[in-house]
């Protein structure tokens, strides 16, 4: 709003050019924000994770942008009757471009939750990558020309195309199956808005132009810096965020092209806009690297070092991956360290890296649920992976990664509890631990205790619940299927038993 008050104020746009001229300024680039922050290996970085939820947030909110700006044109033109009438006719269009987009998203909603999960069910059976990739893409065109036909724009068709596509089980296949066509297409998206620019515009308006630049960098970046603090983030983060979060975004290309189409906003300042917003995030990069200056000289972190280094693991046969180097993470390692069996260990946390590192163990920053960072720690030769991360989604994640890509590598994982457990079996867990019962036998046996009970019968009870408890989930594994139950096979907990 502030913004918008300064476009009315300054460049003397009217209401509905100056809304859209700010919403467009306020975006980000999530397509090269997130990409400098994986070859910087700061994704997972207290600022990097600050950057992704607020791009997150602003993706969800160019919904609402998309459908405001038909809305702000049918008010502008009528502008041109006066008195009651002009507010009469701007509520009635208005009203009827609110009603008409709620059901047609509405309907392209509900229509698609209800045909995705047959339609890529029965296409994940014929087990054709291609067939699989054509039908994502048909899906994407195919909402956006329905987008269209109600009058709304297509990129909003796009969008809502993903969200549907997001919430049906296939979105991990289709995440990985449509990569390679994701850079081409954003590729083909900039060359387009680039044949848009006009070097004889940025040579004749290059004061302006930088002038523009300046304000909205360090403008944007001293909001975030303001505002981080109050949500748990340190200065230097902040600032960090803010940087990568000051440049103009991809959508800004289209809602300025929307907003010219519909005679909005002038052809002129849109041109100008569009060399304010290109320029800036061509510096998205330096923009990074000046961050990254600012946290060497002010908390001394850099994340890289905590990666592997190129030929660091090489020599690694038959070892294990620890996923997630937490309070249990940490045990395993310890374990594994003492009975001198070879393993590397991952963990998004700085900080718990360089506790492994200060306690000399091979632990390293990444994402344990990335292909890449599995690929640099030599998945390929390990003999399992045991996955302890700290959400119920990236052991999930974590899981269903590396069974894709390293089919070979069994995978033992904690789970927070008996549904969890059999989620994380689908998705290719060799054997499954609920993590509830050791710490509530252990509490339980410290009451017992107390009680005065004495040790041999407090031992005798604890064991018998053990042992029920492992007998009921062998019988759940052989009804559904899975290994849960510690990973015993059925005639070891029959050994238990007896």
């Amino acid at each position: 709003m502030i913004a918008a008050w300064l476009g009315v104020a300054v460049l003397g746009l009217n209401g509905s050019g100056a809304t859209i001229l700010a919403a467009a300024m306020a975006l980000s680039s999530t397509a090269v924000a997130l990409q400098v922050l994986q070859d910087r290996g700061e994704a997972s970085s207290r600022h990097g994770r600050a950057t992704f939820s607020v791009l997150l947030f602003q993706d969800l909110a160019v919904v609402v942008f998309l459908m405001l700006t038909p809305l702000l044109a049918q008010s502008q033109s009528s502008q041109a009757v006066g008195g009651q009438e002009q507010v009469k006719m701007f509520l009635l269009q208005i009203g009827q471009a609110i009603v008409k987009a709620c059901v047609a998203i509405a309907a392209i909603i509900a229509g698609g939750r209800v045909a995705f999960r047959p339609i890529y069910k029965r296409i994940a059976k014929t087990g054709n990558n291609e067939i699989f990739a054509a039908t994502t893409l048909l899906v994407v065109l195919g909402t956006s020309m329905l987008t269209q036909k109600f009058g709304l724009s297509m990129e909003l068709g796009a969008f809502i195309a993903g969200l549907l596509l997001a919430e049906t089980e296939y979105a991990l296949q289709i995440e990985s199956d449509i990569a390679p066509y994701k850079g081409l297409l954003l590729g083909l998206f900039f060359m387009t808005v680039g044949m848009e620019f006009s070097m004889t515009l940025l040579i004749q308006q290059w004061r302006a132009i930088l002038v523009s630049m300046a304000v909205l960098l360090v403008g944007k970046t001293a909001v975030v810096a303001l505002t981080g603090p109050f949500f748990g983030l340190s200065r230097i983060a902040s600032i960090r965020a803010g940087l990568m979060l000051a440049p103009g975004g991809e959508f800004a290309f289209v809602l300025l092209g929307d907003a010219a189409a519909k005679a909005i906003l002038a052809s002129a300042l849109c041109s100008q806009m569009y060399l304010v917003v290109a320029l800036g995030m061509a510096l998205t990069p330096m923009l990074g690297a000046l961050g990254n200056a600012l946290d060497d000289k002010f908390e001394n972190k850099d994340v890289l070092k905590l990666q592997p280094s190129e030929g660091e693991v090489d020599d690694l046969r038959g070892h294990v991956i620890v996923a997630g180097f937490g309070r249990v993470g940490q045990m395993i390692c310890q374990l594994l360290s003492e009975r001198l069996i070879p393993f590397t260990a991952l963990d998004v946390r700085s900080d718990r890296v360089a506790k492994g590192r200060d306690m000399e163990m091979p632990v390293y920053f990444g994402d344990s649920g990335s292909a890449a960072v599995l690929h640099s720690i030599g998945a390929s030769k390990a003999a399992c992976a045991v996955v302890v991360l700290d959400t119920p989604g990236a052991n999930y994640r974590c899981v269903w990664a590396i069974k894709k890509h390293y089919p070979n590598v069994k995978v033992y994982v904690r789970a927070r509890d008996v549904a969890h457990g059999l989620n994380l079996e689908r998705a290719g867990a060799s054997a499954v631990v609920p993590e509830t019962l050791e710490p509530s036998l252990q509490l339980a046996a410290a009451v017992l205790q107390e009680m005065q009970l004495p040790p041999e019968e407090v031992s005798s009870t604890i064991d018998d619940y053990r042992r029920k408890h492992l007998e009921e989930l062998s019988e759940l594994a052989f009804v559904s299927g899975s290994s849960l139950g510690y990973g015993y096979e059925k005639s070891k907990s029959i050994d238990v038993e007896a």
